[in-house]
């Protein structure tokens, strides 16, 4: 997998930040960057340059991972010919770092998965145990797709970015940081970010602190790390997150399109899709926007991402032609149609690294039923729908004058293209482009039978100036297979309150009827005596909620047993087996919820974070997000 130009400066752009006197401080005569293609002998280098008294540290980034036949982790070494290529054993990488005479040995992985890796998340996890059980450290961040390594074009990979912004946080406290608690915080913000969190084992295997305190003057934060950032190229390293509004244009065809249920889908498949889309940058407008609605949540969007702009619409439209352009109209709340050409010119003001624009338009008279959006056809063809994706880069250069700039730059002479069909001489005549082409716009419409059927053999393709780093087509396809890989889902930190619409909306697609229950309070209990919890044992934990306010009246809006809230839990932990992972129960304003059982069944002595998302069914939104960490006994009965 060819590597984003920011990532290929991982290892130069953390060094700059290790050896900057105002960040780590670290002697630049003790950190190096070696690359394997021009130093054969790079392992031996640890036990001639690291000293009896010293830690090491071997910090590995590239794009390929991959595990052998036995399952054993193995990372691709530089090399021009992918089809011969060579690969390191990361058993021998441990054996190197083990010849060192010190006691302090820390291996940080931060690679991405080959495309056809079979590896599973609990195959990972039990590798990466079994090599830290050798006297070593291990701090990794796998990406299983190039949209979770990198977070853009620019910028080293997600989790280099946050090690870096670690150190800048770092540099102004007086106290020492260990690795234990330096995981902690990279875990914190991965997770924050939407993205997979790293996994740490065996933290006693590198005991001394990871920063020292250290005497030197510090300069204010505002300017701390500017080296850090000359040396990544100027680099974005503000955010990693990733920026998604969701629209469901109005329903003029009844029970045969539900634009609704699309736009709910799509983005509930983005958060969990652990690629930088969280649920406060992702939202839904359920409810068809006017005209003014739309634009003042489109501009939101534009203006708080600095990584990545996505808007998915899907709505009824027809086509607009005039000349040789094209153009869609789509269908709004009362009446109100914007065309997408409109959505182009609001996005480009976006200073977002990416942007995505994504319509999924419906015929205005279908006569037959669309099949409904799911996660698993996320980017398949849908009869009756036709798909336009519109996508492009920003970079700091561009100014914020250049998205005014007429929106059509294309000429025939200047770009010879190639229009879709079997016959490119001979609808030359008949060629159309859309109202909105420009030089940088990746466009792409896949159509099976939707508004645009008759135009899609006419339109023109080439390729855009810059290639973007995220396709939209091929991100719809790693959320596809996220959605059913059943590995951990992003959650946030404990919220006793529910969060149902994202506060960036305005404030009319916020309104929508919204039923007050009783409060209630979350309840989690395992027998007495079950604590802490011991590897390969199974501990039964009893979940319900338990009804408050018992001076509180029934109201007519109340749940009943015979008109219930249904909730779907969603239960996971990360170093943990749960069964079952999703339960659904009922609750009444009365009685709360009657009691749930699921099953933990810890796979290492490292302490367990269960997290709890409970979600109100007819909508999806999460009304509640519990956290608790639950302490495990190793072998010896030691807890950590």
């Amino acid at each position: 997998m060819s590597l984003p130009e920011g990532t290929q400066q991982n290892a130069a752009t953390l060094a700059a930040a290790l050896t900057d006197p105002d960040l780590a401080g670290i002697s630049p005569e003790t950190c190096h960057v070696v690359s394997p293609l021009h130093e054969d002998d790079f392992l031996q280098r640890f036990t001639r340059e690291v000293s009896p008294d010293g830690g090491l540290i071997v910090y590995w980034t590239g794009g390929r991972c991959r595990a052998d036949l036995s399952g054993r982790l193995q990372l691709a070494l530089p090399g021009e010919d992918q089809a011969g290529q060579d690969w390191l054993d990361v058993q021998d990488l441990i054996t190197a770092m083990n010849a060192v005479d010190s006691p302090d040995r820390l291996l940080v992985l931060d690679t991405c998965l080959t495309a056809d890796s079979t590896l599973s998340n609990r195959q990972w996890i039990q590798e990466i145990t079994r090599l830290s059980k050798q006297g070593v450290a291990v701090l990794t961040s796998v990406g299983r797709s190039p949209y979770a390594f990198a977070a853009n074009n620019t910028g080293p990979s997600v989790f280099t970015q946050h090690l870096i912004k670690l150190l800048s946080e770092v540099a102004g406290r007086g106290d020492s940081l260990d690795l234990r608690a330096a995981y902690q915080r990279l875990r914190r913000t991965t997770r924050q970010e939407g993205y997979v969190p790293p996994i740490l084992r065996n933290a006693g295997g590198f005991a001394r602190p990871l920063l020292p305190v250290r005497d030197t003057p510090r300069t204010t934060s505002a300017t701390r790390w500017l080296p850090a950032l000359r040396d990544a190229s100027a680099a974005v390293m503000d955010s990693c997150a990733r920026y998604a509004l969701a629209v469901a244009g109005v329903p003029l065809g009844g029970y045969l399109f539900d634009s609704v249920g699309d736009a709910r889908t799509l983005s509930r498949a983005l958060v969990e899709s652990q690629c930088g889309f969280t649920r406060d940058t992702t939202s839904v407008l359920d409810q068809s926007p006017t005209r003014k609605d739309l634009f003042a949540a489109v501009s939101q969007v534009a203006a708080t991402a600095d990584n990545m702009a996505l808007l998915y619409m899907a709505c009824h439209g027809t086509v607009r032609h005039s000349g040789r352009s094209l153009d869609l109209v789509l269908h709004l709340q009362d009446k109100q149609t914007v065309y997408a050409s409109e959505l182009v010119n609001w996005l480009r003001k976006s200073r977002a690294q990416s942007t995505v624009l994504m319509l999924d338009v419906c015929r205005v008279h279908q006569e037959e039923r669309v099949l409904p959006l799911t996660r698993r056809v996320l980017a398949d063809r849908r009869p009756g729908i036709s798909r336009l994706l519109v996508e492009w880069n920003n970079f700091a250069s561009r100014s914020v004058e250049a998205a005014d700039e007429p929106v059509s730059r294309w000429t025939a002479d200047s770009s010879p293209m190639q229009p879709w069909g079997s016959a490119p001489s001979a609808l030359a005549e008949q060629e159309v482009r859309w109202t909105f082409e420009f030089a940088d716009a990746r466009i792409t419409v896949l159509d099976e039978a939707g508004p645009l059927e008759r135009w899609t053999s006419r339109l023109l393709s080439r390729p855009s100036a810059v290639d973007p780093l995220v396709h939209a087509d091929e991100l719809l396809s790693i959320v596809a297979e996220s959605a059913g890989s059943g590995r951990e889902q992003p959650t946030t930190p404990d919220d006793d309150c529910a969060r149902l619409v994202p506060a960036l909306l305005p404030d009319r697609a916020r309104r929508q009827p919204i039923r007050v229950h009783r409060r209630h309070h979350p309840r989690l209990r395992v027998a007495q005596g079950a604590l802490p919890m011991h590897v390969g044992q199974r501990l039964d934990v009893t979940f319900n909620y338990q009804p408050q306010d018992p001076g509180r009246k029934p109201e007519a809006g109340d749940a009943t047993d015979e008109n219930p809230l249904e909730l779907t839990l969603y239960i996971a932990a990360d170093t943990a087996d749960v069964a079952p992972a999703i339960i659904h129960t009922r609750l009444t304003d009365e009685a709360g919820t009657p009691p749930e059982h699921f099953r933990i069944t810890p796979s290492s002595p490292d302490p367990v974070t269960l997290r709890i998302d409970v979600l109100r069914q007819t909508d999806g939104a999460v009304i509640q997000s519990i956290e608790r960490v639950l302490t495990v006994a190793g072998r010896d009965g030691s807890t950590t």
